[in-house]
């Protein structure tokens, strides 16, 4: 109900008992007047205590007939009169509710500024995330762009190998024709040699450029493997050393000096390279017995240069056999041109000799005997005996071709 709606009732509930106050009022004053005019007795009273016991019946009529109007009448009456101790108890429940729910609610206002303070530190992190990929963004287009310019540069690096390869051709190409200069330059050297051994005092044990140990070491891999190869290679030269000196060798001949920027930069050479390198160990100038050994790291790209059956070169001539020195000049000069061929084919030559390759002894005999046999017309063939690389030595088979008839040794 509305407070309007309050004020109306309880303005007819005063309304209602003024009425039946005065009605029973009126009533008993009626019945006590009668009662004392008849001087009427009950219960063997006097009529003035009857008088008086009417009174008070009276008043009790009006208070037992307000009381039952006002029960009638209010529902709040009936309660306040006979539930009061219900009321009391459901009051005293409901406070406890009340309070229990203002526990909860307590509670649920602590839960909801902890809710607040994850959503605020959740929207935080949630912005910082936001940020981040932003910033993911930024560099996955920088990378990207990155990328981009890295694949224009390999396209710049492809074009730029392939001069490089025709470069290289050509540089082998005039590297090929440098090898019959530097042969000879490599005479020149020998008579300049030569003298210099005349004008140096002690016994020469090693030669300017001599080649004290030699092999191929294998590329693509890291520098340390690299160097313990090298360093292999700087102890075989070592043992070849006191095999030719043998027990007049000293401690000092015994040690190989190699620079250690000389190992560090072929080994980075070595590990950089696409193909395996051949290293020389030689010595850097004329050492005297008694000298320490000074090398130097001598490196060479490595490849294939002469397969097997190979056929290297040929020659016809035409002599008289029965010159001796004709066919050994014939022979000689031939074995010469393949030793020049194959140096411009890029096997290394041996510094001192000039040598390539080796022929074994009876087999120039042998052909020089199938030289005779065709009366001096033949044409000589020369093969590689085994494959031959860069490294060497080139092995030589010989054959004779005279008449239709074939010699083969």
């Amino acid at each position: 109900m509305e407070g309007s709606d309050f004020v109306v009732y309880g303005l007819f509930l005063i309304v209602v008992l003024v009425i039946v106050g005065g009605a029973i009022a009126f009533i008993g004053d009626r019945l006590g007047s009668r009662v004392g005019k008849k001087k009427l007795t009950i219960f063997g009273l006097r009529p003035r205590h009857t008088s008086i016991l009417v009174t008070i019946l009276t008043g009790i009529s009006i208070t037992t007939m307000t009381l039952a109007v006002m029960a009638t009448v209010s529902e709040n009456v009936r309660t306040a009169l006979f539930g009061m101790e219900q009321l009391r108890h459901n009051m005293g429940e409901m406070e406890n509710r009340l309070a229990y729910a203002s526990q909860e609610l307590e509670k649920a206002k602590g839960e909801q500024a902890k809710t607040d303070e994850t959503l605020l530190k959740t929207r935080s992190d949630l912005e910082q995330l936001m940020d981040q990929r932003r910033e993911l963004e930024q560099r996955a287009d920088e990378l990207q762009r990155g990328n981009d310019a890295l694949e224009a540069a390999k396209a710049e690096l492809m074009t730029e190998n392939s001069s490089l390869t025709l470069l290289n051709q050509d540089l082998e190409e005039d590297n090929a024709k440098l090898a019959g200069t530097n042969r000879q330059l490599e005479e020149r050297n020998d008579s300049l040699t030569a003298g210099i051994q005349i004008m140096r005092e002690g016994d020469i044990a090693f030669r300017a450029g001599e080649v004290l140990s030699s092999g191929v070491v294998q590329c693509g891999r890291t520098q340390e493997e690299t160097m313990k190869d090298l360093r292999a290679l700087t102890d075989i030269a070592r043992e070849n050393i006191a095999a030719r000196l043998g027990d007049k060798a000293s401690e000092q001949e015994k040690q190989i000096w190699v620079l250690e920027s000389d190992y560090e930069y072929a080994s980075k050479v070595i590990s950089e390279s696409k193909v395996d390198m051949v290293v020389r160990v030689a010595s850097i100038g004329n050492l005297v017995r008694g000298e320490d050994v000074r090398t130097v790291l001598q490196l060479y790209r490595n490849k294939r240069v002469f397969n097997d059956g190979e056929l290297i070169a040929t020659k016809a001539v035409h002599i008289n056999v029965n010159k001796e020195n004709e066919l050994n000049e014939a022979m000689t000069g031939f074995l010469r041109n393949i030793n020049l061929l194959a140096t411009q084919r890029g096997v290394l030559a041996d510094p001192i000799s000039g040598n390539v390759g080796t022929v074994e002894g009876e087999e120039i005999y042998d052909a020089i005997d199938a030289l005779r046999t065709a009366r001096g017309n033949a044409t000589i063939y020369a093969y590689a005996k085994g494959t031959c690389d860069v490294l060497g030595p080139l092995r030589i088979k010989l054959k004779i071709i005279a008449s239709g008839v074939v010699g083969a040794f």
